[in-house]
């Protein structure tokens, strides 16, 4: 017979490791004081606290203490963290003490490492950099769950920059705009398949909603023949060369939170990525665009 605690009792112990609130199940045919019972449950089984004799005020007080502890748990990792991301020749700034309060407000909240990471690396840029995250930026992070956060990662990898801009795009199709010849032409729009490269749409419409991705896809301005782009893409810079007429890019872009914190993000280099999907764009009618590898 198996030694393993039932379900209800992992459940218990749940609740006791998050809350501080110690429920116990027993049957009915023990003395029990009715005022104690929290619940009934079938087969003659209620809950009902293990030491009654608490009061409530100190079953409050006792919560909110281990609240406090994790909470400052919380902050000792960050800021223990923060140390390997200060680089000993790092000039440090003055930082502002109002930013500093909200920044713990709102860090102290984060329960996992993956988060714990990411607020340590924010305090460390902004230690360096004044200025480098806004409170706006800050609130968002705090509302990002873990599996959140790891999709916005798998984002960011698929980012590229056109020229000199700096937020970036999320490239998801390109077309030729139709000319009164070809209006009822099949369709020449090419789209990229994200979620071949590990962002689906709904993922997508999760970075909407957080406020990491505008909401409005958006279009280039129309490309013309000898027109050359310069595409960013994790360091490595591509040409890319317009063939036809009013060639135009549609693309989604990060809002200035999303652009804050993708600077916490370094994605491993796949330059296989942005070749796959800008090749693509020679299937549009007459070849509109050649992809060059600068070296």
């Amino acid at each position: 017979m198996s030694n393993q605690p039932s379900s209800r009792t992992k459940y218990l112990n749940i609740v006791k490791q998050i809350t501080g609130i110690d429920f116990e199940v027993t049957s009915t045919s023990q003395d029990i004081n009715e005022q104690n019972i929290f619940h009934h449950l079938a087969n003659d089984q209620v809950v009902l606290l293990r030491d009654p004799s608490q009061s409530i005020s100190q079953r409050i007080h006792k919560r909110e203490q281990l609240l406090e502890a994790r909470q400052q748990y919380n902050l000792e990792q960050i800021f223990s963290l923060a140390v390997e991301y200060v680089k000993d020749d790092s000039l440090l700034e003055r930082i502002d003490l109002d930013w500093v309060m909200k920044y713990i407000e709102l860090a102290k909240n984060s329960f996992t490492p993956t988060l714990h990471e990411l607020w340590a690396k924010i305090l460390a840029r902004e230690l360096v950099k004044p200025g480098s995250f806004s409170h706006r930026s800050l609130k968002t992070l705090s509302e990002l769950s873990t599996k959140e956060a790891k999709i916005f990662y798998h984002a960011v990898k698929l980012i590229c920059r056109f020229g000199e801009e700096h937020s970036g795009r999320l490239i998801t199709g390109i077309y030729k705009k139709p000319t009164l010849m070809s209006i009822f032409a099949a369709n020449n729009k090419i789209t990229v398949n994200l979620s071949k490269h590990g962002l689906n749409y709904s993922q997508l419409i999760t970075l909407i909603e957080i406020g990491l991705i505008h909401q409005q896809e958006i279009e280039s301005a129309a490309y013309q023949p000898k027109d050359e782009l310069k595409v960013n893409y994790q360091g490595q810079t591509y040409d890319v060369a317009i063939k036809q007429k009013d060639v135009v890019f549609t693309y989604y872009k990060l809002t200035q939170a999303g652009y804050e914190l993708s600077q916490l993000v370094k994605p491993a280099k796949d330059q296989k990525l942005i070749v796959d999907i800008l090749s693509q764009f020679n299937q549009l009618v007459g070849n509109d665009v050649e992809v060059y590898n600068r070296v």
